[in-house]
């Protein structure tokens, strides 16, 4: 838990270049309602490692980080797509290379170790008894 919790710090990252990334494509939007849409990965797992306890078992957790991962790479694609077909002006403040480099590197860095955790939670899930009862 303690890895997918400083894992999770890259999502936070990627989140604010995601939103440096989206405000420049819709200059018009809210930053509080760019920061919902790109912050829920972080505060998904943020939330189901909060407690030295896991929230639920092996099974939800794993596809919890799958839903996560897949949510991230989904709003960070819909970006470079939507930076492709409505070809925004330049920002005045910062590049959007900059913005693209807070995105990936830190996100690829915590979708390897989320990636690492969802095969050691698929191990753990086969190693235990699929029953409930128990023999004797």
């Amino acid at each position: 838990m303690g890895t997918l919790s400083l894992a999770n710090g890259g999502f936070f990252f990627g989140a604010v270049g995601q939103m440096l990334f989206y405000g420049n494509l819709f200059p018009r939007i809210s930053p509080w309602l760019l920061a919902v849409l790109t912050l829920v990965p972080w505060f998904t797992v943020y939330t189901a490692t909060f407690c030295k306890q896991p929230l639920f078992g092996p099974r939800s957790m794993r596809h919890c980080l799958i839903f996560v991962m897949a949510w991230y790479l989904g709003v960070a694609l819909l970006a470079e797509v939507l930076t492709l077909v409505l070809s925004p002006l330049p920002p005045e403040h910062f590049s959007l290379n900059v913005a693209r480099g807070i995105i990936y590197l830190p996100g690829s860095v915590s979708i390897f170790v989320f990636v690492r955790a969802c095969i050691v939670l698929r191990q753990i899930e086969t190693r235990r008894p699929t029953g409930t009862a128990t023999s004797q």
